[in-house]
């Protein structure tokens, strides 16, 4: 009956939190959030006994598939799982700049542009100019490399 008195009330909060909710793309992100609300409002002692969708309607998520020993001994070869962390692939952003960093690619200064290019041509990783950039700023604030501004207004990184 408590909730009937000040439904009003409930009502534009939750479509406040609609709002805020909904702004995440990830139904994942969407769930956790709701989940840590309504958490914590049942531990502040209100009475919810809200389930999230997914765990009552199946939701979308999807079933970890897992293999069976001769599958796991026939994809990776190595005859069980994997030790340690991942195996073959592509390496990330931060791996191919600390590797173009150690060959000593930063002797002359470098845009981002030309790093991505590089990267591409030489390399044949392609990479979004945004996948470096934080490495290189923590490469600049650790004094790996320094940044300057050329004529066209533009970063160049250097090693010191």
């Amino acid at each position: 009956m408590l909730m009937l008195e000040n439904f009003d009330a409930v009502k534009g909060q939750l479509k406040e939190l609609a709002e805020v909710v909904n702004a995440f793309k990830s139904e994942a992100v969407q769930l956790r959030v709701v989940d840590l609300l309504f958490g914590a409002s049942q531990r502040e002692g209100e009475e919810t006994e809200t389930p999230t969708p997914a765990a009552e309607s199946g939701g979308r998520r999807r079933a970890a598939r897992r293999r069976s020993p001769e599958k796991a001994e026939n994809a990776n070869g190595s005859g069980g799982e994997r030790k340690g962390g991942r195996a073959g692939g592509r390496p990330g952003a931060r791996a191919t700049l600390s590797k173009l960093h150690a060959d000593g690619f930063f002797k002359k200064p470098h845009t981002l542009g030309a790093l991505v290019k590089h990267a591409e041509t030489n390399l044949a990783l392609k990479y979004n100019q945004s996948d470096f950039s934080g490495s290189l700023a923590r490469y600049v604030r650790d004094g790996k490399l320094k940044r300057t501004k050329n004529s066209e207004n533009q970063y160049e990184y250097v090693q010191p």
